[in-house]
């Protein structure tokens, strides 16, 4: 019965993590943290791109700073950030300065995996998409932007974060980690079901095959 109870916290716990990925725009910026003190995080400031990203003299790299959040190994955090560049056109002006990072932070603020946006081309108003992966250590975390290039404090500024995130054994996308995943994933090996976003989605490790190894994983999720 005990263990029983757990399974179901344990899920509980998967899909509450869907909805508490935290989102920043001038209307939603509650519990952000801005690391530079001259500039209060409000609506307008977001609005007027003065969240900037960017190492001041001192050598401090400013950051944004996420709430912490629940989430679940196995989930993937998809963000599309918007990015403000105003200097795009200036002379001397260096992509790599708006080399964005994203990192997803432990509850000890250690990273535990990051992602950099390096530019090919910019223009004035960039939609930069990263991806994170969970691991299995951590339930709680935050994620952190920063561009760890840039000395140039108007190079690029944070506008909006919109995130979003997927259990990658939510096989069949219902919202709940289950034995209908299971049942999804056997009917890609016996051939049942050849629909090819099912077929990709069922290579739930990401080793290129669809196989018992994810059906392995999506017990695992289940069993917490």
């Amino acid at each position: 019965m005990i263990k029983r109870l757990l399974l179901v916290l344990a899920l509980l716990v998967s899909l509450l993590g869907y909805a508490q990925v935290p989102q920043f725009s001038s209307a939603e910026f509650d519990g952000w943290i801005y690391n530079n003190p001259t500039i209060p995080l409000d609506g307008d400031n977001i609005l007027n791109n003065r969240i900037a990203l960017y190492v001041v003299s001192n050598g401090t790299a400013l950051t944004l700073t996420s709430p912490p959040f629940a989430c679940y190994k196995g989930e993937t955090i998809d963000m599309e950030v918007q990015w403000i560049t105003p200097q795009w056109q200036n002379e001397g002006f260096r992509p790599d300065w708006v080399a964005l990072t994203a990192a997803l932070l432990d509850e000890t603020g250690e990273v535990v995996d990051s992602v950099t946006y390096v530019p090919t081309s910019v223009s004035k108003t960039n939609n930069v998409e990263l991806s994170l992966v969970v691991p299995c250590s951590i339930q709680r975390a935050k994620l952190r932007f920063a561009a760890w290039k840039s000395i140039v404090s108007n190079c690029g500024m944070v506008r909006r974060i919109k995130a979003t995130s997927v259990n990658r054994a939510d096989v069949n996308r219902d919202g709940e980690v289950s034995i209908a995943d299971i049942n999804a994933i056997i009917n890609v090996i016996l051939d049942i079901n050849d629909d090819p976003e099912l077929i990709l989605r069922a290579d739930v490790n990401d080793d290129g095959e669809v196989n018992v190894s994810d059906v392995n994983k999506v017990i695992e999720v289940i069993q917490g």
